[in-house]
């Protein structure tokens, strides 16, 4: 067996044993230092659960997480322009897809690590039980979005629209935005009255008084994660994308407001 399968082979059963016995003790990650981080470039929406996850990763593996967040055309932008990244961690399918079209990731490491869940929520109103009822109301001036032309997020928000058929009369009312992140951000300083969101990012005593779009009223949100190339991918990253898909990553993700789904079940296209 060559050497460098035996090191993966290695590491692989070191992670599984500590998620184990990380069940049954908690403490704080042990950084080996001898061990070069993981570099990661990650969607700004979903760094706080990307944090939760390289704390759990580390403590049971002693390798670090280096995140670098930011909108997924940003951070494509910085992988093109020759950024020093490892993986890339998309709120969508479209950006890690065109990277690997471009020969900058490996197409073989693609994988689906969450399914995003969209909200409308508002600071002035409690939407949880009326939302549709508050959209059809038009009883608002602005509601913000994430350009759906762009961004999974501001998509699903447009599709939720159109099958409740308040769009037309919504349309004029929307004011556009970077990414989720930033339309949270619009409803949080009350720029907007409401904004249509990724669930994640409430905390959870916000996300009691937001509605959670059924996912039937829009096609699903897969946020996709690729190995990015490099002359050598080094074996950690390796492992980072194998603890994604762990029972005990798909539970942190699961907390966090996000589904999870088996990859290789759907299709890739965005």
């Amino acid at each position: 067996m060559p050497k460098n399968i035996n090191k993966v082979l290695f590491l692989t059963i070191i992670l599984c044993a500590g998620l184990v016995l990380g069940c049954t003790k908690k403490s704080a990650p042990v950084v080996d230092t001898q061990i070069e981080p993981v570099k990661i470039a990650v969607s700004s929406s979903f760094m706080p659960t990307a944090e939760l996850l390289a704390n759990e990763f580390t403590a049971n593996t002693g390798i670090a997480i280096d995140f670098t967040r930011g909108t997924d055309q940003e951070l494509a932008n910085m992988i093109r322009e020759g950024g020093d990244f490892d993986v890339f961690m998309s709120s969508d399918t479209k950006h890690p897809e065109g990277l690997i079209d471009d020969g900058l990731a490996l197409d073989e490491s693609y994988s689906i690590y969450a399914l995003g869940t969209v909200a409308l929520y508002s600071k002035f109103w409690k939407v949880n039980w009326t939302g549709v009822k508050y959209l059809k109301s038009s009883q608002f001036n602005k509601i913000a979005i994430a350009d759906p032309e762009e961004n999974r997020y501001g998509k699903a928000a447009i599709e939720t629209m159109e099958a409740l058929e308040v769009y037309p009369g919504i349309s004029s009312k929307l004011v556009y935005t970077e990414d989720q992140s930033e339309a949270l951000g619009f409803v949080e300083t009350k720029k907007v009255d409401a904004g249509f969101i990724a669930y994640a990012e409430l905390s959870d005593r916000d996300k009691r008084w937001a509605w959670v779009v059924p996912a039937p009223l829009h096609e699903p949100i897969m946020q996709a994660a690729v190995l990015l190339k490099k002359d050598q991918v080094q074996e950690h990253s390796k492992i980072w994308m194998g603890y994604l898909r762990t029972d005990s990553a798909k539970s942190i993700i699961r907390q966090s407001g996000y589904s999870v789904i088996d990859a290789a079940a759907v299709s890739t296209s965005n």
